[in-house]
C-alpha cells in the first residue's frame, strides 16, 4: 500500500496502470496517481476517447499544485473544488483548497472487482471519504460514487469528472436548448459567443478556450458525436439520493496549454469553486455524518443508435 506523509508529501512510486476490459472498451486506470483513468478505447474502431499528449509520467504525487502543471490527461476527479480558493464555511473557513481539488494527485487505496476497480479517498484537509466503484457493463462504463461526511458539521462542495475528451476525430455535442452560462452571460446551447454557435470541435476559431456551465439541473443525457467514426458517447447522470447536477462544457482549441481537446460532463456545484458555488446557492451539499450517492455512466454505440436507459 502507498502511504501519504502530508508533511514530507508523498513517497516515491513507481506508476503502473491497471487494465480493466471486455469486448467492447479497455480502461486504464492509476490508482497510484488519484485514480486516474488515462485511457479508454472503444474497441469498435480502436479509437481513443480520451485526451493525451507526450509527457513523462510523474514518479511523485503533487498534491497542492496548478492541474495544468502535473499530468493533466485523461479523467481526473476534481473534488471539493474545481479552480483553486478559501473554503466558505464554518468549521473550515478559509483553509485554501487546492486547484482541482485535492485527490487527483493522491495516492488511493483502490480493491480490483470483478468487472472494474473500486477506489477510495479520505480528505487531508477537510473530513469526508469518497468511493468511486468503476467497471464494465457491455457498451457502457459505470462510475457509482458514495461521499460520507466524517464531521458533525454540514460540508459544501463542487464534484465534476474531469474527462478531457480527444478531438483527434472531430466531435459535436448534442444537449438539447440548455441555458448556459459563461463569461457572464448566459446562452442558450451550442451558441457559446455572440457570433459563434458550437457545431463540431474542428469547425472552432484556433487558440481559443470555451467554458460554459448549465443553469439548470442535468434532465438527459448528453450525446458526443463522431460523424467520421460513425460512433457516438452518451453521457448520463443520476442520483438516488436526488442530488442535482449541471453540465459543465469545455472546449479548448489551443488557448490551455497549448493542447486541443473538449469535455461534456455532469457538475455537482456550479460554479468553478466551491465559494462561489455556495454563493449562487448551488453548491452541493452534504448533511452532518450523512452519506450521499450518485453515478455517472458513459456508454459507446453506432452513432443511430439510441442510448439503452
Amino acid at each position: 500500500m502507498l502511504a501519504f506523509d502530508p508533511v514530507a508529501g508523498c513517497n516515491e512510486v513507481r506508476m503502473l496502470p491497471v487494465t480493466i476490459e471486455n469486448d467492447q472498451l479497455r480502461l486504464d486506470v492509476w490508482p497510484q496517481f488519484g485514480g486516474k483513468i488515462s485511457s479508454i478505447i472503444d474497441k469498435a474502431d480502436g479509437y481513443e476517447l480520451l485526451f493525451s499528449y507526450p509527457a513523462e509520467l510523474p514518479t511523485r504525487c503533487q498534491y497542492g499544485m496548478a492541474h495544468v502543471d502535473g499530468w493533466f490527461a485523461g479523467w481526473d476527479e476534481c473534488f471539493p473544488t474545481v479552480d483553486p480558493g478559501p473554503y466558505p464555511r464554518h468549521p473550515y473557513e478559509g483553509i485554501a483548497v487546492p486547484d482541482h481539488g485535492e485527490i487527483w494527485p493522491l495516492p488511493t487505496t483502490a480493491v480490483p472487482t470483478r468487472d472494474g476497480i473500486t477506489t477510495v479517498w479520505t480528505g487531508l484537509r477537510f473530513g469526508y471519504r469518497l468511493t468511486r466503484k468503476l467497471y464494465l457493463d457491455g457498451p457502457k462504463i459505470v462510475a457509482e460514487y458514495t461521499l460520507v461526511n466524517l464531521a458533525p458539521f454540514p460540508f459544501y462542495f463542487v464534484w465534476m469528472p474531469h474527462a478531457l475528451l480527444s478531438t483527434a476525430s472531430p466531435l459535436s455535442i448534442e444537449l438539447g436548448p440548455v441555458e448556459m452560462l459563461g463569461d457572464g452571460v448566459e446562452q442558450v446551447w451550442p451558441q457559446v459567443a455572440e457570433s459563434l454557435t458550437f457545431t463540431q470541435s474542428n469547425a472552432l476559431p484556433a487558440g481559443g478556450i470555451w467554458k460554459r456551465f448549465g443553469v439548470r439541473a442535468i434532465q438527459a443525457p448528453a450525446i458526443v458525436g463522431y460523424s467520421q467514426r460513425s460512433r457516438q458517447l452518451s453521457i448520463s447522470y443520476g442520483s438516488d439520493s436526488k442530488v442535482p447536477a449541471y453540465w459543465t462544457v469545455w472546449l479548448n482549441t489551443g488557448g490551455s496549454a497549448g493542447q486541443t481537446n473538449a469535455a461534456v460532463t455532469p457538475t455537482i456545484g456550479r460554479g468553478p469553486t466551491v465559494a462561489s458555488a455556495v454563493e449562487e446557492d448551488a453548491a452541493g451539499i452534504i448533511g452532518p455524518n450523512d452519506k450521499l450517492s450518485w453515478t455517472f455512466t458513459l456508454e459507446v454505440a453506432p452513432i443511430t443508435a439510441t442510448p439503452a436507459k
